[in-house]
């Protein structure tokens, strides 16, 4: 079972239908009430379906959170730290034993704690590993974050500012084992599309080096989408294996290429990616596509991605942060929670859903409740908040299994009254 396999959303149509009345209404009537017992018992069979994909899904989910390589945080070193472009820098993490470090799978993350915060107190925050497993090391690939470019007044990126400015060769942060649900399986001989956008394209980078090692006539279209050869990590590296693998294909798109980018030499196309460019330089879109990227790439390109006809057990993607890709066929359970009441039981405060909450962490820290967080994306399980009373539904599959019980806070909104503890 692929544990990055996400439920999919079948809608079981009847169909339009002509009744024809031939010899009176009654032979009519009894097709009729025959057609709705037959829609009926589609509309059943749907929601069991679902239901039994939800529980398939949860069962992959869990066995992947079992098989972690280890429990909990364990010390690593920082073996090395490499600058990659601007603003960009390679954190390499060893074990402080000496001993090899478990595989993982490409497109996976790391967990880390960071002492970021006022008083020395850890930060939680999850970064994509950009390498190959390997024994003796693994990568992560951090992007110095400022503040969110709609709101400036914001102050920038806690852990990562910390990571580019405080963390050295030989110290040594705690780190939760690799995992997440969003990875590459290797094997196989299909074709295979990498789509990253900015920093989203070091997981593609693992990925990339993995095939490499291990499948390299696998053929590979790798689209790499930054703004310009000063913000493209990896590049000298990636040019490198599209010159030595006959089957590796590197698609550069810049966004806003500077004087000193040649066009056609430095990039390949001048822009951001596209489904529209996708289809230019593709031989058809019978290929599985793993994506990460920032919000508006995403909710751009999945939904183009379907349009254009790619199955959605083909599309596999991860998004930064609290970002969420919203497909045309889904629910939106934010907007069906407006109007429920929503309690924070040991703060004593009850507040009303409005239009624009996102999530429970949204709403608490709208408020002023205090309640811990870290991907705000459901991967690292710090939001993890007890349900008194109530139910939740959550936005997307998140990455971590909260305990029984709970719910994570960055992926939950109220599916009617909630009472939690917070």
């Amino acid at each position: 079972m692929d544990a990055s396999f996400n439920p999919l959303l079948f809608v079981a149509g009847a169909g339009a239908c002509a009744l024809v009345l031939v010899g009176g209404g009654g032979t009519a009537l009894s097709l009729l009430r025959r057609r709705t017992g037959i829609r009926s018992r589609r509309r059943q069979s749907h929601e069991a379906f679902l239901e039994q994909v939800e529980r398939t899904a949860e069962r992959a989910r869990a066995k992947l959170n079992r098989s972690l390589a280890w429990e909990g945080a364990r010390p690593l070193r920082v073996a090395a730290v490499v600058d990659e472009c601007d603003d960009v820098k390679s954190f390499y993490f060893a074990s402080t034993d000496g001993r090899p470090l478990p595989p993982f799978l490409p497109g996976q993350y790391l967990t880390l704690h960071v002492p970021c915060a006022a008083g020395g107190k850890q930060v939680v925050r999850c970064y994509s590993l950009s390498d190959r497993p390997r024994e003796e090391y693994y990568r992560c690939t951090i992007k110095r974050q400022g503040p969110p470019g709609d709101q400036p007044e914001l102050p920038p990126g806690i852990g990562s500012n910390f990571l580019h400015d405080h963390v050295h060769t030989d110290d040594v942060l705690p780190c939760e084992a690799p995992r997440g649900p969003f990875y590459l399986a290797a094997q196989g001989d299909e074709p295979v599309v990498l789509i990253g956008g900015g920093i989203g394209l070091t997981p593609m980078v693992s990925m990339a080096n993995t095939l490499a090692q291990t499948n390299p006539t696998r053929r590979v279209y790798l689209f790499a989408g930054v703004r310009n050869r000063g913000e493209f990590p990896f590049r000298d590296h990636l040019r490198s294996l599209a010159e030595s693998l006959p089957d590796f294909k590197l698609f550069s798109v810049f966004s806003r290429p500077t004087s000193q980018d040649a066009d056609h030499k430095d990039f390949d196309h001048h822009g951001r990616i596209t489904v529209d460019y996708l289809r230019t330089v593709l031989p058809s879109c019978n290929f599985p596509f793993y994506l990460c990227g920032p919000p508006a790439l995403m909710q751009s390109l999945v939904p183009g991605l379907l349009e254009w006809g790619v199955p959605d057990d083909q599309i596999h993607f991860e998004a930064f942060g609290p970002a969420s890709v919203r497909l045309p066929s889904d629910r939106n359970p934010a907007a069906e929670a407006i109007g429920e009441p929503v309690r924070f039981e040991r703060q004593g405060k009850e507040f009303v859903w409005e239009a624009g909450d996102d999530s429970l962490l949204d709403v608490a820290v709208k408020h002023g409740v205090p309640v811990e967080s870290g991907c705000r994306a459901g991967n690292c399980g710090q939001c993890a908040l007890k349900v008194l009373a109530g139910k939740v539904a959550t936005l997307r599959t998140p990455g971590a299994t909260p305990p029984d019980g709970h719910c994570l806070a960055c992926v939950s909104v109220p599916d009617g009254p909630l009472v939690v503890d917070a």
